[in-house]
Protein backbone atom coordinates (compact mmCIF):
# COMPACT_ATOMS: atom_id res chain seq x y z
CA UNK A 1 0.00 0.00 0.00
CA UNK A 2 1.37 3.38 -1.00
CA UNK A 3 1.91 5.71 1.94
CA UNK A 4 0.22 9.05 1.32
CA UNK A 5 2.57 10.80 3.74
CA UNK A 6 5.57 9.84 1.57
CA UNK A 7 3.93 11.24 -1.56
CA UNK A 8 2.73 14.39 0.19
CA UNK A 9 6.14 15.09 1.77
CA UNK A 10 8.14 14.99 -1.44
CA UNK A 11 5.49 16.63 -3.64
CA UNK A 12 5.29 19.50 -1.15
CA UNK A 13 9.07 19.88 -1.14
CA UNK A 14 9.28 20.07 -4.93
CA UNK A 15 6.42 22.56 -5.07
CA UNK A 16 8.14 24.73 -2.45
CA UNK A 17 11.33 24.61 -4.52
CA UNK A 18 9.33 25.82 -7.52
CA UNK A 19 8.09 28.74 -5.42
CA UNK A 20 11.60 29.55 -4.18
CA UNK A 21 12.92 29.41 -7.73
CA UNK A 22 10.17 31.79 -8.86
CA UNK A 23 11.22 34.17 -6.09
CA UNK A 24 14.78 34.12 -7.43
CA UNK A 25 16.44 31.75 -4.99
CA UNK A 26 19.03 29.25 -6.20
CA UNK A 27 17.61 25.79 -5.58
CA UNK A 28 19.86 23.70 -7.85
CA UNK A 29 21.82 21.91 -5.13
CA UNK A 30 18.74 21.33 -2.98
CA UNK A 31 16.85 20.04 -6.01
CA UNK A 32 19.54 17.52 -6.89
CA UNK A 33 19.78 16.35 -3.28
CA UNK A 34 16.01 16.01 -2.90
CA UNK A 35 15.68 14.04 -6.15
CA UNK A 36 18.26 11.55 -4.91
CA UNK A 37 16.57 11.35 -1.52
CA UNK A 38 13.15 10.78 -3.10
CA UNK A 39 14.49 7.92 -5.20
CA UNK A 40 16.25 6.18 -2.33
CA UNK A 41 13.32 6.73 0.05
CA UNK A 42 10.92 5.35 -2.57
CA UNK A 43 13.04 2.22 -2.91
CA UNK A 44 12.98 1.78 0.86
CA UNK A 45 9.22 2.32 1.02
CA UNK A 46 8.69 -0.14 -1.83
CA UNK A 47 10.71 -2.77 0.03
CA UNK A 48 8.79 -2.29 3.27
CA UNK A 49 5.30 -1.14 2.32
CA UNK A 50 4.63 -2.28 -1.25
CA UNK A 51 5.53 -1.05 -4.70
CA UNK A 52 4.96 2.06 -6.81
CA UNK A 53 5.85 4.84 -4.35
CA UNK A 54 7.99 6.69 -6.89
CA UNK A 55 5.29 6.30 -9.53
CA UNK A 56 2.72 7.76 -7.13
CA UNK A 57 5.02 10.72 -6.40
CA UNK A 58 5.55 11.37 -10.10
CA UNK A 59 1.78 11.32 -10.70
CA UNK A 60 1.18 13.73 -7.80
CA UNK A 61 3.77 16.20 -9.07
CA UNK A 62 2.26 16.06 -12.55
CA UNK A 63 -1.19 16.67 -11.06
CA UNK A 64 0.06 19.64 -9.03
CA UNK A 65 2.14 21.26 -11.79
CA UNK A 66 -0.77 23.01 -13.55
CA UNK A 67 -2.26 24.31 -10.30
CA UNK A 68 -0.99 27.79 -9.66
CA UNK A 69 -1.29 30.11 -6.70
CA UNK A 70 -0.21 33.63 -7.52
CA UNK A 71 0.58 34.57 -3.92
CA UNK A 72 4.21 33.45 -4.26
CA UNK A 73 5.33 35.80 -7.00
CA UNK A 74 7.67 38.70 -7.21
CA UNK A 75 5.88 42.00 -7.27
CA UNK A 76 5.06 43.03 -10.80
CA UNK A 77 5.55 39.56 -12.28
CA UNK A 78 3.17 38.40 -14.98
CA UNK A 79 0.95 35.69 -13.42
CA UNK A 80 0.61 33.69 -16.63
CA UNK A 81 4.39 33.65 -17.16
CA UNK A 82 4.94 32.71 -13.51
CA UNK A 83 2.48 29.82 -13.91
CA UNK A 84 4.37 28.63 -16.99
CA UNK A 85 7.70 28.81 -15.15
CA UNK A 86 6.26 26.82 -12.23
CA UNK A 87 4.89 24.19 -14.57
CA UNK A 88 8.27 24.01 -16.34
CA UNK A 89 10.08 23.69 -13.01
CA UNK A 90 7.86 20.83 -11.94
CA UNK A 91 9.14 18.80 -14.88
CA UNK A 92 11.19 17.24 -12.08
CA UNK A 93 8.61 14.47 -12.41
CA UNK A 94 10.24 13.60 -15.73
CA UNK A 95 13.64 13.57 -14.03
CA UNK A 96 12.35 11.14 -11.40
CA UNK A 97 11.39 8.70 -14.14
CA UNK A 98 14.98 8.50 -15.36
CA UNK A 99 17.69 7.00 -13.19
CA UNK A 100 20.03 9.72 -12.01
CA UNK A 101 23.74 9.10 -12.23
CA UNK A 102 25.01 12.68 -12.03
CA UNK A 103 23.45 16.12 -11.73
CA UNK A 104 21.38 16.64 -14.82
CA UNK A 105 22.12 19.66 -16.94
CA UNK A 106 18.46 19.65 -17.98
CA UNK A 107 17.41 20.12 -14.35
CA UNK A 108 19.86 22.98 -13.97
CA UNK A 109 18.35 24.46 -17.12
CA UNK A 110 14.83 24.03 -15.69
CA UNK A 111 15.82 25.78 -12.48
CA UNK A 112 17.76 28.50 -14.29
CA UNK A 113 14.95 29.13 -16.76
CA UNK A 114 12.58 29.82 -13.91
CA UNK A 115 14.98 32.36 -12.44
CA UNK A 116 15.95 33.98 -15.75
CA UNK A 117 12.75 35.51 -16.96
Amino acid sequence: MIEESFVRLYAHDFIQMAVKSELGQDVDAALQRRLAEARSHAALMDARKGSAHLTALIERIRDEAPRFDGRAMLRGADPSMAAKRRHRFLKVADALVRPMTKPSSSLRAISASTRNR
